[in-house]
């Protein structure tokens, strides 16, 4: 049994939700204690619940503590079965976060899975379903993962009511990957959209991105941001912006708030991606801490450059370590540009 720290890193829920899929890959049962310690409200909550109880539905696991505001659980898998499962949050709670939790795990299993999961799809603290689709699944599509991915249903802060449904064939070993350069920005696309508000509103969302990325980047680059209407259960707002680069797209959201200027939300993304952008590197700080899972497992050593350590990138090398043969090394302080390196059971320097 591994016994886990959940105060360790950056704290929160990424450590929980890490030894998860990581136990369910292995089949090593952990034991974790401090879960989400570092946050105002410590403990588990509803989405944290729901990535428990997903993933132990997927491997057939024995399972304790698993309840609201619980501090500690003990998670002992059994194997992983592919199969169609659907988990419903409940709440706004991340879609994205919970599919992030089992798509590790499900590609283990000897069958083709579909899963769906009903909840936020456009929340606070999780990436958003535009980052899923066109950053994301891209990436481990080039380590070799299939399947799709599809929005069923949009679902903003608080009210929810959004779906995702994912596809996933088995992979018994992800490819590595080696990504230190990006080559020159092609273009710069985006969507800036409403639900149940006026469409005004993302047409400021759109205008404020546009002028911000204008001033900087100059008027020749390609730019082409779409405001638009969306049906949504409730109110909400967000803008996405996707950098298409010659080697490895970057993509950055801003949600919309109540009390909080349109302008505001689009000059928050746009002022991300050139932050990303100016930095030279190819993979976005987001992105970065999301394909360690994979490379983990990876049949080589992997390799790339980030544009900004993050605590989350440092704690998902740290938990791959928990369960695996596995030799990482960061070079970078955080909040700073750096390197990744990764080699299953060897020596990355």
């Amino acid at each position: 049994m591994i016994e886990i720290d959940g105060s360790v890193g950056e704290g929160g829920g990424q450590v929980l939700r890490s030894a998860l899929s990581l136990s369910c890959l292995t089949g090593q049962g952990f034991r974790i204690h401090s879960i989400r310690k570092n946050r105002s409200k410590p403990g588990l909550m509803r989405q944290h619940l729901m990535a428990v109880q997903a993933a132990a539905s997927i491997s057939s696991a024995e399972l304790i503590g698993d309840r609201i505001g619980s501090g500690e659980i003990s998670f002992v898998p059994r194997a992983v079965r592919g199969g169609d499962y659907s988990f419903d949050i409940g709440t706004a709670g991340s879609a994205s976060l919970v599919l992030q939790t089992v798509i590790p795990a499900l590609l283990s299993a000897g069958r083709k899975s579909s899963v769906t999961v009903t909840g936020g799809t456009h929340v606070p603290f999780s990436p958003c379903w535009n980052y899923l689709s066109e950053i994301f699944w891209p990436a481990v599509t080039r380590l070799g993962v299939k399947g799709g991915l599809d929005l069923e249903a949009y679902g903003f802060y608080p009210k929810g009511g959004g779906r995702v449904r994912c596809r996933l064939h088995p992979l018994s070993r992800p490819s590595p990957l080696s990504l230190t350069d990006r080559g020159r920005l092609l273009r710069i696309t985006g969507c800036s959209a409403v639900g149940n508000l006026p469409l005004s509103i993302a047409e400021r969302q759109r205008c404020s991105a546009l002028a911000v990325l204008r001033q900087e980047l100059g008027s020749e680059l390609p730019i082409d941001l779409e405001a638009r209407e969306v049906r949504v259960y409730g109110q909400g707002t967000f803008i996405f912006l996707k950098g298409h680069y010659e080697l490895a797209d970057a993509g950055f959201a801003s949600l919309g708030a109540r009390g909080k200027p349109a302008e505001l939300v689009g000059e928050e993304a746009a002022r991300e991606l050139l932050e990303h952008h100016g930095t030279g590197m190819p993979v976005d700080p987001h992105l970065a801490d999301q394909l360690v899972l994979y490379l983990a497992r990876a049949q080589q050593g992997s390799r790339f450059a980030t544009s900004r350590i993050t605590s989350h990138l440092a704690t998902n090398l740290l938990v791959a370590g928990y369960f695996l043969e596995l030799e990482t090394k960061l070079g970078g302080a955080e909040g700073a540009p750096g390197e990744v390196r990764i080699l299953p059971g060897g020596n990355p320097a």
